[in-house]
């Protein structure tokens, strides 16, 4: 039997995917836990890759199943380039950072299965 090495996980790569991010809502609504900020337009929506979650290289971003869709404002929290509201946000409201993560995977995850991007055999939409 092999061993199972995360950090070798195969990764999927799907233009189809973040492409599907385009104009939908933000699904990690994070910006808000920083005062006087809020999610931006649904015009700003990208795939956020959620790169705690393992398989990151140096030459090689997580999977795309293994991100959410997010406004330009929570993507930039969440990639550090807001660094201020950031560390805040991690400081302050930890736990509600990871539930909001979980929460914006769960709910991305499903949004992809609508569109018959994320397909489980067997699966039944109810």
């Amino acid at each position: 039997m092999n061993a199972y090495r995360p950090h070798m996980m195969t990764k999927v790569r799907s233009e189809a995917i973040r492409k599907e991010a385009e104009g939908k809502p933000c699904t990690l609504r994070i910006s808000s836990f920083y005062p006087g900020y809020t999610c931006s337009s649904e015009e700003t929506t990208v795939l956020v890759h959620l790169d705690d979650v393992g398989g990151q290289s140096t030459a090689s971003k997580v999977t795309d199943i293994a991100g959410c869709f997010g406004c330009g404002q929570c993507h930039d929290i969440l990639s550090g380039v807001d660094i201020k509201a950031r560390d805040y946000i991690r400081d302050t409201y930890p736990l509600a950072l990871g539930h909001r993560i979980y929460t914006a995977l769960v709910e991305t995850q499903a949004m992809l299965m609508d569109s018959n991007l994320l397909i489980v055999p067997d699966g039944e939409l109810i």
